[in-house]
């Protein structure tokens, strides 16, 4: 199920607006509830609960620089991986220049198109590291540091991690974001009886009337029209 948010403003916009409201509204409730009796302290209160919860989620800004840096993250174990490969190979050369079939072991036709694929990149490192174990004695022999052989299993597991905590990521910016919209259309609901009151309450009142009116969203400037600056 797809959530969509039921104001035509961005969140922070809004919450400004909610805060405002928020704010103002304990001094003039007594003129609301002349108006309309349904709205009392216990309003106010529910109000101010719905504004509190609303913030307690992390913004997409935040969420996706979580997303960010755990993408950085599988990047830098994508380059490590490869670059590991890379060294190996050259040994694999070395060590087997007369044999092909011993060389295509250590998936030189497969890793161009693994490179391209988090999941397969991570298989192919696992495969890598098994048949650099098989062939371990006669690579050390070739030159090969024991160490490179033997780190390429945890190299692989490093790559299977970062790749998980980016998805994690992904998948918490999801929840979070149908969260937040969740709790921003329920605070919309409250806030819209005012709105509706307050045009009533302070029909000889402007600026009072503003404060309870929700904001337009900001016209787009014209492409011939420099935006305006804050």
């Amino acid at each position: 199920m797809k959530f969509s948010r039921n104001y035509n403003l961005s969140d922070a916009l809004f919450l400004e607006y909610a805060d405002v409201v928020g704010a103002g509204l304990p001094d003039d409730l007594a003129v609301f509830t002349a108006f309309d009796v349904t709205f009392t302290n216990e309003y106010v209160t529910q109000l101010l609960e719905a504004i509190a919860t609303a913030k307690t989620i992390p913004s997409d800004e935040v969420l996706q620089a979580r997303v960010s840096e755990e993408t950085e993250h599988v990047k830098q174990a994508l380059t490590d991986s490869y670059e590991d490969y890379k060294t190996l190979a050259y040994f694999v050369r070395k060590a087997f220049k007369d044999s092909p079939a011993v060389q295509k072991q250590f998936g030189s036709n497969e890793v161009q198109k693994a490179k391209k694929s988090q999941p397969k990149m991570i298989l192919f490192m696992d495969s890598l590291a098994k048949t650099a174990a098989e062939y371990k004695e006669t690579l050390v022999q070739s030159g090969c540091a024991a160490t490179l052989i033997d780190g390429l299993a945890a190299r692989a597991d490093s790559l299977r991690e970062a790749n998980v905590a980016q998805e994690r990521a992904k998948d918490n910016r999801r929840l979070q974001t149908q969260d937040r919209i969740q709790k921003l259309n329920q605070l919309y609901e409250l806030l819209l009886p005012l709105e509706k009151a307050a045009h009533f309450v302070f029909s000889n009142d402007p600026q009072r009337l503003k404060t309870y009116s929700i904001p337009q969203p900001p016209k787009k400037a014209k492409e011939t029209e420099l935006p305006e600056t804050e």
